[in-house]
């Protein structure tokens, strides 16, 4: 017993390690999913921000279009919402 006691300590010395190495990888990788997962909630946050202020924008020149078409007295009918299936007439067809 003494004989291989040496080396089953070497064995579960390896196996320790071995296990260790593969729990540090693990833990290295959920370390970069968190980073990656931090920056990309960032970058929509950034981006949702952004938004609001170029809707805002928009909003602020729609006014002063309108503002600016009324001083003027431009006819302008703004265009209907959605789509709408156009009708064309059909061409005269020669006999």
């Amino acid at each position: 017993m003494e004989a291989t006691a040496e080396i089953r300590r070497r064995r579960i010395e390896a196996e320790y390690q071995s296990l260790r190495d593969a729990q540090d990888q693990s833990l290295a990788r959920i370390d970069g999913y968190e980073a990656a997962l931090l920056g990309l909630t960032e970058a929509v946050n950034r981006n949702s921000r952004d938004i609001a202020e170029v809707r805002q924008d928009i909003s602020e020149l729609n006014g002063k279009l309108d503002a600016i078409i009324k001083h003027l007295q431009v006819p302008y009918d703004k265009p209907p919402m959605g789509f709408q299936k156009e009708i064309r007439p059909k061409p005269d067809l020669p006999v």
